[in-house]
């Protein structure tokens, strides 16, 4: 069976030396965004706590004789811009929790952690994944010229997320079976592939994700290599640690040659999360009937499978709201809960700094209990503000979507 643990299961709980290279990961962030942070040299200091065993970490300190040295200052993007497209990205996971997910897919090993998250704020950039979620499918769907392949695949409804497994842990369906290379150019594929990822993180919050490859139907013409690679490298290097299972339905003998191509590109990690299933009760392991849609025997008729319905922009008033809007109230509770974020955020990187500084190992788990509480606080103060930056999407109209 997959591994069923999460980065939520013990982060409220983190080790002393576990927290030792957050810091270190969160020391070289505040450096690249030019926020100073005095009296970290211990933080590199040789010697072990409590004779704990040190985490293997070959990094040095991101000031040297006033010189950076991080992977973060390789990036040629503006480091103020990374800053405010990291807080927008958290939504409904709290910061540390966000980074725990990179340091636990490169096991403590801080340069490795970097250079990792220096590639995601790249790829984040360069895909613009804040906006592209924001936006929704209701721009996508408006702007028909330049996404008529990411439109198709939103019409065939290739991948929905629909229910959630057994361990609660939301489910994207993916039918092979509607897809064909010739629908779309790659890039659009790709840009659909990341909007239903960035939407899946909104249903599995600080948690994980399901995929079910329901391959029933599937025929060598929907084979298509190169999205598969793509959404390998997504969860291995842009998500990790966000996929639960990945369960492979009713793969047909013409799969075999398939899979022993696929199966050299995935990393250790992913490949024990892959499960092969035949029928209902094999799937049933895994999910519930309830929770499986009725045309693989389950219960769950949430989404029309047969019938995409676009969002139309009806529900989207709260985006466009201005200062002399007829409804004062709106905006005025916009603003407020803009505030109040500004405010949880100053809060959160003040106790952060002093965490990040503190050699004490009480008063370093009573910092970090309080990091804790406010990152909560952030993540609910992001439901209230969701309805006034977010599209609604098909899944928030549907009522299947509730933050």
């Amino acid at each position: 069976m997959p591994e069923l643990s999460t980065v939520k299961s013990n982060y409220s709980s983190l080790p002393h030396n576990e927290q030792l290279i957050l810091k270190r990961v969160w020391a070289h962030l505040y450096n690249f965004w030019n926020i100073p942070i005095p009296s970290t040299s211990y933080l590199y200091d040789s010697t072990t706590t409590d004779g704990e065993e040190e985490i293997e970490d070959h990094i040095g300190e991101p000031m040297i004789n006033g010189t950076k040295h991080s992977q973060f200052n390789l990036l040629d993007i503006d480091p103020d811009l990374l800053y405010k497209e990291f807080w927008e990205m958290l939504r409904v996971e709290s910061p540390d929790c966000h980074l725990l997910r990179f340091v636990k897919a490169r096991k403590f090993h801080v340069d490795k952690t970097i250079h990792m998250l220096s590639k995601n704020f790249k790829f984040r950039h360069i895909h613009q994944l804040n906006q592209l979620l924001n936006d929704g499918e209701y721009k996508i769907l408006s702007h028909e010229e330049n996404n008529a392949g990411v439109i198709v695949c939103l019409k065939k409804q290739k991948a929905v997320i629909i229910g959630h497994d057994k361990y609660e842990k939301p489910i994207i369906l993916v039918r092979p079976k509607f897809h064909y290379s010739s629908d779309q150019p790659e890039i659009e594929l790709e840009k659909y592939a990341l909007l239903i990822i960035e939407t899946s993180r909104l249903f599995m919050m600080e948690g994980a994700i399901t995929i079910l490859f329901d391959l029933t139907d599937f025929s060598l013409s929907n084979m298509d290599y190169a999205p598969v690679k793509f959404i390998i490298t997504c969860f291995e290097a842009h998500f990790p640690e966000s996929l639960g299972s990945l369960l492979i339905h009713k793969a047909p003998w013409l799969f075999s040659p398939i899979w022993a191509i696929i199966k050299n590109w995935l990393d250790p990690v992913v490949a024990s999360k892959i499960v092969f299933t035949k029928s209902t009760k094999d799937l049933n392991k895994y999910i519930d009937t309830d929770q499986l849609p009725k045309y693989l025997k389950g219960e769950n008729d949430s989404i029309d499978l047969n019938q995409y319905t676009p969002p139309d922009g009806t529900h989207d008033d709260l985006l466009h709201l201005k200062e002399d809007d007829d409804d004062d109230f709106e905006y005025k509770k916009r603003q407020s809960i803009l505030e109040k974020r500004d405010h949880l955020i100053k809060r959160y990187q003040d106790i952060n700094i002093q965490w990040i500084q503190t050699k004490d190992e009480l008063e370093s788990q009573k910092l970090w209990n309080i990091k804790c509480e406010i990152g909560e606080e952030l993540c609910q103060n992001y439901v209230e503000l969701d309805p006034y930056v977010r599209s609604r999407s098909s899944y928030d109209i549907n009522g299947t979507l509730k933050l």
